[in-house]
């Protein structure tokens, strides 16, 4: 399992984004942070060009 954010980097994080939080709600969130942090990595993995979807369009051929 991940680890937390650190609180430091989830403070700039909720500064940054003008969100404004009570020390509970900032707790849970950073308690939960480990499982967002672990979602986040299954979903950003490197994947071959060759997977991504393609449309081609070529004029005149539109039939």
């Amino acid at each position: 399992m991940a680890d937390p954010y650190p609180e430091a980097v989830f403070d700039a994080a909720m500064a940054r984004a003008g969100i404004v939080l009570t020390e509970a709600e900032r707790a849970t969130l950073i308690g939960v942070s480990r499982h967002i942090a672990a979602s986040t990595a299954r979903i950003r993995t490197e994947r071959p060009v060759g997977l991504e979807p393609a449309t081609i369009f070529v004029p005149g051929q539109n039939t």
